[in-house]
C-alpha cells in the first residue's frame, strides 16, 4: 500500500534556538520512501542526523531570528507486510533465535524500569507457555486494564506510574508493555509511527517484541490497524525517539498529522484492515520488517 504523509510542528522562537525533530519516515526493505520533502516556514540551517541502533532520522534546525516558525514533512511511502503462522514463530523461540541487535532492548531504561517489575510480570504472565503467548497476553492486558486518557501523564511518567494509575496515552501503553516484556527476558523496543485511520490523527506509539529472530508489532491501545503503521523511529523508550528536542528560547505551539492512501487507492477497494482479532482468528502474526 502507498500512503501520503503530511505532518507539521509549530513553534514560537524568542531568540536564536535549535530544534531537533523526528518527522522523517524510517527507510527499510518493507518501508520504501518513494519521495519526501522537509520544508520550513522561513530559512534555517538544516542538517539531517542519523542516530542510534535503529538509524533514526532526525532533522536539526537552527533558528537564527525570533518569531513564529514551522516545519512540514511530506512523503509518499510504500508499505509492505506479510502474515506468518504463529506456529512457525513459536518453533523458532529458542536461544539461537537471539541476535545481537536485540540485546540492548533487554535492559532497563529511562521510562522502563523493568528490573523493578519482574515480580509483577511473573505473577501476571509467566504461566503463558511461550514468549509469543506472553507478549500477546501483555497486549491483551494493556487493552483490558488501562484507560486511554489524554492529559493523564506527562514527560516524566514511567511504566510504574501507568501500572499504578491504570491510565495513560499511547506512549504509556507502549512503555508498560515493554517493561513487562523485558521483565520476562523478551527484548522489546519503543516505536513511533504514523498510524493510518487513527482518529483523531496524531503521532502514535506502539512497541515491538523480538521473538523467534524477528521483531513483531504490538499495540495495547488498538486504536488503528496494524497494517497501516508507518515507522518513524525506534528506541529503548520515548527518550530515544523524541518528537522534538528544544534548545534555547523556543516553545512548541502545536502539531498536525495527516495520513491518507495515495491516489488511485480507496479504503473499500484496496485497504483491508488487519488488527489483532483478525490475526488471532487465523493464528497469525503480522511482520512489517
Amino acid at each position: 500500500m502507498k500512503f501520503l504523509i503530511n505532518s507539521s510542528l509549530y513553534y514560537q522562537a524568542f531568540d536564536t534556538a535549535t530544534v531537533i525533530c523526528s518527522l522523517n519516515c524510517h527507510r527499510s526493505n518493507s518501508q520504501q520512501i518513494l519521495n519526501e520533502s522537509l520544508t520550513t516556514s522561513r530559512p534555517v540551517n538544516y542538517q539531517e542526523l542519523v542516530v542510534g541502533l535503529d538509524a533514526n532520522r532526525f532533522a536539526r534546525l537552527d533558528i537564527t531570528e525570533p518569531g513564529e516558525f514551522s516545519v512540514n514533512y511530506q512523503a509518499m511511502v510504500q508499505l509492505s507486510s506479510s502474515r506468518v503462522d504463529m506456529s512457525q514463530i513459536e518453533a523458532a523461540t529458542d536461544a539461537s533465535a537471539f541476535k545481537a541487535v536485540s540485546l540492548p532492548y533487554l535492559a532497563p531504561s529511562r521510562y522502563v524500569p523493568s528490573d523493578r517489575m519482574r515480580k509483577l510480570a511473573n505473577d501476571l504472565f509467566r504461566s503463558f507457555a511461550s514468549p509469543l503467548k506472553q507478549a500477546l497476553a501483555i497486549e491483551d492486558w494493556l487493552f483490558k486494564n488501562l484507560q486511554y486518557q489524554i492529559g493523564s501523564s506527562d514527560e516524566q511518567s514511567w511504566s510504574l506510574d501507568t501500572f499504578e494509575s491504570r491510565t495513560g496515552v499511547c506512549r504509556d501503553f507502549a512503555h508498560l508493555g515493554i517493561a513487562f516484556c523485558r521483565a520476562l527476558s523478551i527484548p522489546a523496543r519503543y516505536v513511533t509511527v504514523y498510524a493510518y485511520q487513527l482518529n483523531p490523527q496524531d503521532f502514535h506509539a506502539v512497541f515491538e517484541a523480538f521473538i523467534g529472530g524477528q521483531w513483531w508489532l504490538f499495540d495495547g491501545t488498538r486504536l488503528a490497524p496494524l497494517n497501516g503503521m508507518i515507522r518513524i523511529a525506534a528506541g529503548r523508550d520515548a527518550a530515544e525517539t523524541p518528537l522534538g528536542n528544544l534548545f534555547g528560547s523556543v516553545q512548541g505551539q502545536g502539531v498536525h498529522v495527516g495520513i491518507q492512501l495515495a491516489a488511485g487507492q480507496s479504503d473499500g477497494e484496496n485497504f483491508s484492515v488487519v488488527n489483532r482479532d483478525s490475526l488471532r482468528s487465523d493464528e497469525q502474526m503480522l511482520c512489517l520488517g
